[in-house]
């Protein structure tokens, strides 16, 4: 018997819901909603009590003065609204004794507009403009706005003449029944997309060390399931052990904390250990570590002093604004200067040089690295014995003469970071020979390229390494050197990877979601895998180089074929990646497509930066992988052939373990439902489940149902949402004996 079955899914984003009307404002504010208003001055522009104009019966009105930008903003805070199941916003606008005024509005989740570009309220209203005495319905249609999936819990109602206002403002404008309107029909719905699953074709085993992450709390990481939790980032790059103290280098004025602001990375091993979760430590190679003060520990040091080196563009106590708090350090400069201002020699091209090192910082050779390795055995064993097992070669060493100028102002070369990389990871294999080190961690594209001193893809550095890119030239040494040494000093060639911000505001690395937003962020996942895709950012315009195609990033199969070519048997490891702050709906669809990604292409090792917040959108893309079904469920084994007609609108990827299941995770890029017309290779007789989350839902189970065959249908996809069909490879509808054979 082969049948297809034809199966409704998440059928609450197919039917009408049952959503009732939300009232924001009828004569006072309703449903948590509360005033979180901005005014221009001089103040009195609003009031949300005004007894004339009323729109019908109602005892009062919103009173609203429009100028220099300001705006009502309504929010109900600490709660979420489903936009699927509200067909538009509404509300009552009367122009008063004027009319016309000129206003914008736009809806809001956390305050973050969920909206590309605000709406003119004239355009919501019949006749195109704000009417004189009378009132009007203003109505914004959220189909047609694009607003089909996400939360939302705030409007925003405000000027939109700007600089034009003079102080007085525009006329007083009223507004009234401010409603959000229930869904009376479904919500919209795109084509049907077509998905082939082969267990057979790109056959590729999924290294469990792509679930990793970045710090994070102890407890929620455990139970999340990590695989791995890295200690990295710029602090780590002067973080001295001894103390432990670090430095916050450019990312917050050079300041030098001591043990009380420093995380212990003896704390971190432990914890992670504990959890079962693989440590990823690096370690410094710059040369120079925080300086401790073990008199007085709490100390705090800055590597530009003001008094020293010359006043500054910024200090930590301005960077505060008009109140500072008491605990702030005004002498503590961003590095920055005006030479018209600063004549004390250090104010060169706009920086402070010359500065002295020693404000903050001490010699660090590949002897105390060793040192420190030696402290991580003796207190949590050694690699063979449960202890750390990986160790980092610092972080984006390219980025130095930026991120730590005051102690490395020279441009990094690939003769530097080659020197380094013999020097430290030699040390770090004699004191514990199972360490795998990870190596040269870029920070981007311009250094898989160039070094430092190229100043992006190409330079004088390059040009003197024979045109070779960075990345391939340090995987040449790493095998020459083990050629003629006998020691293998690089494991994993590490990388960092964020896609370029896309043309086009907000970026996708804000809070905002939304479609265009969306659409820029989830695309961007093609500059991992896909040799055809020119970037949307900058990178874009590099231009299409006959050799190394600049302007298409193709990021894993470019490095892999690099690892092929001039350094066999090393593995890929992306120890900083995101593509949201979070909470995003479309973040926590592109970090699902993104660790799928990680497992189709290859890649041995990951971390995001950071841990996902618990309870947070971008958590759930971790937990459809690692615990999809809340009783241990993981996607294991091997990911297979997975084909999608349309991969802007439904991603498709399996997984086969096997004799025991075939896993499919969907991903719905598009702001409408879809369904997905699924085939096999090969026939299924069992019952399925699907498991999936959306902006307003948790992982969970969202249906049943059985295969009988090669076809199975899945109706109604939510807009951006992660789901994954999950089919065991047990007969189960026809092991009881019943049913025809």
């Amino acid at each position: 018997m082969r049948t297809s079955w034809i199966v409704a899914v998440w059928l609450a984003s197919a039917v009408a819901h049952a959503a009732t009307p939300l009232v924001v404002y009828d004569d006072a504010l309703r449903n948590g909603f509360n005033d979180r208003s901005w005014e221009g001055t001089p103040a009195g522009s609003e009031n949300l009590a005004a007894t004339s104009p009323v729109y019908g019966s109602s005892g009062h009105s919103i009173q609203f003065v429009a100028r220099t930008w300001n705006g009502l903003q309504l929010v109900a805070d600490g709660s979420e609204f489903n936009l699927a199941d509200y067909q538009s916003v509404s509300f009552q606008v009367n122009g008063g004794t004027a009319g016309g005024q000129k206003l914008q509005m736009y809806v809001c989740d956390n305050y973050t507009s969920l909206l590309a570009n605000s709406v003119p309220v004239e355009t919501l209203v019949a006749g195109g403009a704000i009417p004189k005495n009378a009132w009007a319905t203003a109505t914004l249609d959220f189909d047609a706005a694009g607003l089909t999936f996400g939360t939302f819990n705030c409007l925003v109602i405000m000027d939109a003449n700007g600089g034009a206002d003079t102080v007085a403002g525009q006329s007083p404008v009223y507004i009234d029944q401010i409603v959000f309107n229930p869904r009376t029909s479904g919500a919209p719905a795109g084509g049907s997309v077509s998905v082939s699953v082969d267990v057979t074709a790109n056959v590729r085993p999924i290294n469990p060390l792509i679930f990793g992450v970045a710090f994070g709390d102890a407890a929620r990481n455990q139970q999340m399931g990590y695989t791995v939790d890295r200690w990295g980032g710029n602090s780590t790059s002067r973080y001295n052990w001894r103390g432990p103290a670090h430095n916050t280098g450019n990312d917050y004025f050079f300041l030098g904390y001591g043990s009380d602001q420093t995380d212990n990375a003896d704390t971190f091993v432990a914890s992670a250990l504990s959890a079962g979760i693989q440590p990823l430590i690096a370690v410094p190679t710059i040369g120079m570590v925080e300086k401790f003060n073990a008199a007085n520990p709490t100390d705090v040091v800055w590597g530009y002093s003001q008094a020293k080196y010359g006043p500054q563009t910024l200090d930590e106590c301005r960077f505060y604004g008009a109140n500072p708090p008491s605990w702030c350090h005004g002498d503590a400069g961003n590095g920055q200067c005006d030479a018209t201002v600063n004549k004390t020699g250090h104010c060169v091209n706009g920086q402070i040089v010359g500065n002295d090192p020693a404000d903050t910082s001490i010699a660090n050779t590949s002897a105390d690295d060793a040192a420190w390795i030696a402290h991580l055995q003796t207190a949590h064993g050694t690699a063979a014995n449960g202890g750390v097992k990986f160790y980092s070669l610092d972080n984006e060493v390219m980025l130095w003469n930026s991120t730590h100028r005051d102690v490395h102002p020279t441009a990094p070369t690939y003769d530097e970071i080659w020197s380094k990389t013999v020097d430290y990871a030699t040390a770090i294999k004699q004191q514990e020979p199972n360490a795998l080190v990870t190596g040269p961690v870029t920070w981007g594209y311009c250094d898989l390229f160039g070094s430092a001193a190229d100043n992006c893809v190409s330079g004088g550095d390059r040009q003197a390494h024979g045109g070779t890119p960075f990345v391939a030239w340090y995987l040449q040494q790493v095998c020459s050197y083990q050629t003629q040494h006998g020691i293998r000093l690089v494991d994993y060639l590490d990388l960092h990877y964020y896609p370029q911000d896309p043309g086009g505001t907000p970026s996708i690395y804000s809070n905002s979601d939304d479609a265009s937003t969306a659409g820029r962020r989830l695309r961007s996942l093609k500059e991992l895998y896909d040799a055809s895709w020119p970037s949307e950012s900058w990178i874009g315009t590099l231009g299409d180089d006959p050799t190394w195609h600049y302007s298409k990033p193709d990021l894993i199969p470019r490095v892999k074929a690099w690892i092929n070519q001039y350094c066999p048997g090393t593995k890929l490891a992306i120890t900083e990646y995101a593509w949201d702050q979070d909470q995003t709906t479309s973040g926590a669809v592109a970090q699902a497509e993104a660790l799928a990604i990680f497992a189709r292409e290859g890649v041995d090792l990951a971390t995001r930066w950071t841990a996902p917040a618990s309870g947070s959108k971008a958590e759930r893309a971790f937990q459809i992988f690692l615990n999809y079904d809340g009783a241990g469920g993981k996607v294991s084994g091997d990911s297979v052939g997975a084909t999608s007609s349309n991969i802007d609108q439904v991603g498709a990827y399996a997984f086969h373990l096997a004799g025991q299941r075939t896993m499919v995770l969907l991903t719905n890029k598009d702001t409408v439902t879809h369904d997905v017309a699924l085939t096999f290779n090969a026939a299924h007789n069992a019952n399925w489940t699907l498991y999936g989350y959306t902006g307003t839902t948790n992982l969970a189970q969202t249906n049943t149902g059985a295969i009988s065959g090669t076809s199975l249908t899945l109706s109604a996809l939510p807009a951006m949402s992660a789901s994954l069909l999950v089919i065991p490879e047990v007969d189960e509808i026809f092991k009881d004996g019943f049913g025809e054979p």
